[in-house]
């Protein structure tokens, strides 16, 4: 008697393997069953790490009465105005049912961070918008505020703050950098019309430009013409996978992306009302803060990253900027955190180069004068990494804790967040410091 063979059935129940429609089907069900969060007020789908939790439970400190959360379930319950955190919060998708401003503008430009103009030119070593607006928010920022970043950089946390109608002031000592800040500020009040152009004016404009015979009456298109110029000219020194569209084609298709991004913006303001407020670019430097005496005591909070000039290059990822403005690199990077004292470092750190040694000796200055800046009572974010030097961790994020509690400021809360992918980095991760000054 011959035994029966036994057919195993499927994960479907049947002895046939699945079609692609079904398995599709069926992960669709999935999905919806264990995945999506259940409930009006849900998280967004970008929170991926304990530090995301951290950051939603900061801005439900500083924007609603009262709130729970739920991490299993992906959900929050709160009490507070819903209008307005609607169109502050930037870690939840929905809010009492309705969908958040923050999702509607990740939706829309399809990117959590490189929404308006935040994706304008690649800047090296800026940080995320998203952080911005959580310690906006955490701060209980208003109309009436007045937020400060010393290290403005190519202008995240200005920009953040003019999106969400916030004054602010952003300092910084590099060229490029201030261009950038100041575009980025601009094209949020210019007119769409004048970013229209021809085919044939934009040959010319590229053309001119490469001719170094290039001027504008408007000193905006003057300058976005450039950044789109050098933009272009940087993507084809990096890599060969522009060479089909031509420099041409390349530099009028990051115009069309610019015009797009004003179009998407200009959008988003008038369905949900917005006003934008323009924000103040200075080209200064920090460790002369004081030399500005309008600056002292009038900020309600400062928002910043400090640069890491011993680990990151920034003026090098700008040389060809540079070279064409006819800038002098060196001339810049003799103004950096560290590059002032001609190779001797006034404090002694043990085991550290001197190099890292000047830069923690103007680092601590810096935060003299941004606790000098500050109102009674003003908050400070210090976003900060611990890099790598020679092989050698470089413990900058306890030791900038350190600085801050020294120039009088009283700690409050030290988050980690990750930087996703960030394997080959000389930054692995970032570390938010937050203090108030007393």
């Amino acid at each position: 008697m011959s035994k029966k063979q036994i057919k195993q059935t499927t994960m479907f129940g049947t002895y046939a393997f699945p079609s692609y429609e079904e398995i599709m089907d069926a992960y669709a069900k999935e999905f919806e069953n264990y995945i999506l969060p259940k409930g009006d007020t849900i998280f967004g789908f970008w929170m991926q790490t304990l530090a995301d939790l951290e950051f939603l439970d900061l801005e439900l400190q500083g924007l609603t009465d009262e709130y729970t959360i739920d991490p299993v379930n992906r959900v929050v319950n709160l009490k507070g105005d819903e209008d307005l955190i609607r169109l502050r919060i930037a870690h939840l998708e929905k809010v009492k049912g309705k969908t958040t401003l923050y999702t509607e503008l990740v939706d829309k430009f399809g990117d959590t961070n490189a929404y308006a103009f935040h994706n304008l030119y690649p800047y090296k070593g800026k940080f995320y918008p998203r952080v911005v607006r959580t310690l906006i928010n955490a701060f209980k920022l208003s109309q009436n505020s007045l937020l400060l970043d010393p290290f403005n950089g190519s202008g995240t946390a200005t920009h953040e703050a003019s999106l969400m109608g916030i004054k602010s002031v952003g300092v910084d000592i590099t060229p490029m950098g201030i261009v950038l800040s100041e575009l980025k500020n601009d094209l949020l009040f210019i007119d769409e019309q004048k970013l229209d152009f021809s085919l044939n004016e934009l040959q010319n404009i590229l053309q001119a430009i490469e001719n170094k015979k290039w001027e504008h009456s408007d000193p905006v298109i003057h300058k976005l013409m450039l950044a789109v110029y050098f933009d272009t000219i940087d993507a084809f020194v990096r890599t060969s996978r522009y060479n089909r569209k031509g420099k041409a084609g390349l530099f009028i298709e990051k115009l069309n992306y610019i015009k797009d991004c004003h179009k998407k913006t200009m959008e988003i303001k008038e369905k949900y009302g917005l006003k934008f407020e323009p924000a103040r670019i200075i080209e200064g430097d920090i460790l002369e803060l004081k030399n500005m005496n309008e600056m002292e005591g009038k900020f309600d909070a400062c928002i910043t990253s400090p640069p890491y000039y011993f680990s990151i290059d920034y003026v090098g990822k700008d040389k060809i900027a540079y070279d064409y403005l006819g800038a002098d690199m060196k001339k810049i990077e003799s103004k950096y955190l560290g590059m002032k004292n001609n190779g001797k470092p006034k404090s002694i750190y043990r085991g550290l180069p001197p190099r890292v040694a000047m830069y923690y000796d103007d680092l601590k200055e810096a935060i003299k004068n941004i606790f000098w800046a500050l109102k009674s009572g003003g908050k400070l974010a210090i976003i900060i990494g611990d890099s790598t030097v020679s092989g050698k961790k470089i413990p900058t994020t306890m030791a900038t804790k350190k600085f801050c509690e020294e120039a009088g400021f009283e700690f409050e809360k030290l988050t980690f967040n990750p930087l996703l992918g960030a394997r080959n980095r000389a930054i692995r991760g970032e570390s938010v410091i937050i203090c108030k000054k007393l």
